[in-house]
């Protein structure tokens, strides 16, 4: 049996469940701007509508058919595979490089700053009829 299984057997999961999110939504919306949001029935409760059941329909089947299809399943085996392999960095080597992103962002944003500055001051030399007041 394949070890990966499990995890891509979650994922699919996964890519399910948001999938019949965004289709409950996107059904309401299409619904609210046709003006027949009175069709969304409410089937056993007002959490779960008529939108709500299409929406896991379509999860459902959209699921089982990725679930299913030879190429999706190499390629997620072949995905899972890869990411065994990969080595995660240490607490220390990300607090290190969160520290070196935001460094570099602080001082490029003063950079960008004093450049536009500069930049809005030197326009303002050139064309003084633009500038507002």
């Amino acid at each position: 049996m394949n070890p990966n299984r499990k995890w891509i057997a979650l994922g699919y999961l996964f890519f399910a469940v948001v999938l019949w999110v965004l289709t409950d939504k996107f059904l309401t919306t299409v619904m609210g701007w046709a003006g027949i949001l009175d069709y969304n029935f409410e089937i056993p409760s007002e959490r779960f509508t008529l939108t709500t059941l299409i929406g896991l329909l379509v999860a459902a089947g959209v699921g089982v058919w990725a679930w299913r299809h030879p190429t999706l399943s190499t390629l997620s085996n072949e995905v899972a595979v890869e990411l065994r392999k990969v080595t995660w960095p240490t607490a220390a080597e990300t607090r290190a490089a969160t520290i070196v992103v935001i460094v570099t962002v602080f001082i490029m944003s003063i950079f960008l700053g004093l450049f536009d500055m500069l930049w809005s001051k030197l326009l303002n030399l050139l064309y003084p009829s633009m500038h507002s007041t």
